[in-house]
């Protein structure tokens, strides 16, 4: 016999829809909220803020929830954890959301809204929920979320603590990051991570019917080197001690959201 039940590991606490009023651009999202059992600490409790999180709410949640079991060794404390996903799964709205204006690109350039769509709409709405340490916030994106995560950095750094861009498309833009990140205020804290195969292809593609055309892709986007050169400009504005820079082994631009969740959590947890 086989009996399924609810995952009450994952479980949110609560789960509510935003229309997005701010702009037509952002549209109605979707807001999972993982507040951790127990008083909050004085203070307020500290936050991570999952862009894109019907994909990773759940990884985060079960590693927030294990490692801070025994906060002694993991430097992980319990942290309230909030996903936000476009409620319709449509993934292609991402580009409109995530990226700042550019005179080829008519249907991007919707980042200012989508900013004020989290700290306008969004974090009033958590803060109700869950008592927050302002000063202990963490913003997490990857891919054109992590562009828009060290876009937030750039230009408005105070927005978040700490900012954490995994495997970013430091392409979109890249003069706007460079500009600001130069700028960016050395009490801010960030982590980027990049996974070793996203210039190459790990062995079992490699042999693949359309393994040129994947590796020319990634090849022509220079992901990690992008990484690189954007965390070699933080370490210098922010010291080594704020600025984070990690080449994940063996995995690629989608098994490297896993591997990067409890480096980030250290991050958000003070470590």
């Amino acid at each position: 016999m086989i009996m399924i039940v609810k995952n009450v590991m994952t479980q949110p606490d609560d789960c509510f829809r935003l229309p997005g009023a701010t702009s037509q651009v952002v549209g109605e999202y979707r807001i999972d909220l993982l507040v951790p059992e127990g008083p909050a600490p004085e203070g307020g409790w500290p936050s991570v803020w999952l862009l894109d999180g019907a994909g990773c709410f759940g990884t985060c949640v079960e590693a927030m929830r294990r490692m801070s079991r025994r906060s002694d060794a993991t430097a992980v404390v319990p942290l309230v954890i909030v996903g936000i996903s476009a409620a319709d799964g449509d993934r292609a709205r991402r580009q409109r959301v995530f990226t700042s204006p550019m005179a080829d690109r008519p249907e991007a350039g919707g980042a200012e809204a989508f900013l004020r769509f989290l700290l306008e709409e969004v974090r009033p709405q958590v803060a109700a929920r869950a008592p927050l340490d302002e000063g202990r916030t963490t913003l997490w994106g990857h891919s054109l979320a992590g562009y828009f995560t060290l876009w937030v950095l750039a230009t408005h750094p105070r927005s978040f603590r700490n900012y954490a861009a995994i495997s970013p498309s430091t392409w979109w833009d890249r003069p706007v990051l460079e500009a600001g990140l130069a700028r960016a205020p050395g009490d801010r804290r960030a982590l980027v991570c990049i996974g070793e195969w996203e210039d190459a292809l790990p062995p079992w593609q490699a042999s693949a019917p359309d393994a040129a055309s994947a590796l020319a892709r990634r090849q022509a986007r220079q992901m990690v080197a992008g990484a690189r050169d954007i965390a070699a400009l933080l370490t210098g504005v922010l010291g080594e001690e704020h600025a984070q820079f990690r080449l994940l082994p063996e995995e690629d631009h989608a098994s490297v959201l896993s591997a990067a969740v409890p480096r980030m959590l250290r991050m958000a947890s003070g470590a």
